[in-house]
């Protein structure tokens, strides 16, 4: 993932929603329990949070599990709902309600619903600390060179990563949060004449040691660039931009969408 621009709808929202909890009518679309996942609990979050303690038990947690091999379990979506005129939510335009209770804002001619949602349980599998679920949204081949470059320059393993990760967002929301809402735009072009996807692998190319880019285009059907927002809710239930811009790749195999980092 690498920053970028922060649009100014999403500037806009994180002002009104100083406001926005708790207003507005319910979407017609079951939900699932959306109560922030308890990984840090009352103990950890809040004015009470203490980010190593954090980290600890959240490293803790991801080293019992396992790599997720089987496709993640998809939601599924409402209809695409347009807030009204004079909403606090009106800037931010339409989006579809998925059964996770989370506000997903794209444009259906640029990226599919299966994509939408394989990217909304890359992001529940954070605030959850569920490392089966987040790896079950990688590209396999980036789990494997990313753990082999950890180990040898770093001396750690690509579960400690992905709890640093885990760790660092809830850092950002003082302990237990819950994710919100997620949009997605078109990636822009980052610099003239310089394709946005080599620039993207290039690093990794680097890392890897290897044409991972060239690898990865002969293991993918498609590659797709994306900008994505994030925003979430602190176990205060205040809501705040979590992540202000930040391209990502997906990659699209055999049916299957997946993300790297």
């Amino acid at each position: 993932m690498k920053n970028m621009k922060l649009t100014a709808a999403v500037l806009a929202v994180a002002a009104a929603l100083q406001c926005f909890t708790g207003c507005g009518k319910k979407d017609e679309i079951k939900v699932e329990d959306t109560t922030a996942p308890s990984v840090g609990g009352s103990e950890l979050s809040g004015s009470n949070f203490d980010a190593e303690a954090y980290y600890n038990k959240v490293l803790e947690n991801v080293q019992k599990q396992e790599v997720g091999t089987d496709a993640p379990a998809l939601g599924t979506l409402g209809d695409v709902v347009t807030p009204a005129e004079d909403s606090d939510e009106a800037n931010l335009g339409p989006y579809r309600l998925s059964s996770n209770g989370i506000k997903l804002y794209y444009n259906s001619e640029d990226f599919s619903d299966n994509l939408m949602l394989t990217l909304e349980q890359y992001f529940l599998s954070f605030p959850s600390a569920d490392y089966t679920k987040y790896t079950s949204c990688v590209f396999p081949s980036f789990i494997d060179e990313v753990g082999a470059y950890l180990q040898k320059d770093f001396s750690y393993d690509f579960k400690t990563s992905f709890a640093k990760q885990c760790a660092s967002l809830a850092n950002i929301m003082s302990g237990d949060y819950k994710i919100t809402r997620i949009r997605v735009e078109k990636a822009e072009q980052k610099a003239e004449g310089v394709d946005n996807l080599e620039a993207y692998f290039k690093s990794m190319d680097d890392h890897f040691g290897k044409a991972y880019y060239e690898q990865v285009r002969g293991e993918s059907d498609a590659i797709v660039d994306a900008c994505f927002y994030i925003m979430g809710q602190d176990s205060t239930g205040k809501e705040s931009v979590i992540v202000p811009g930040y391209e990502i790749v997906f990659a699209q195999k055999d049916g299957r969408y997946y993300t790297f980092g």
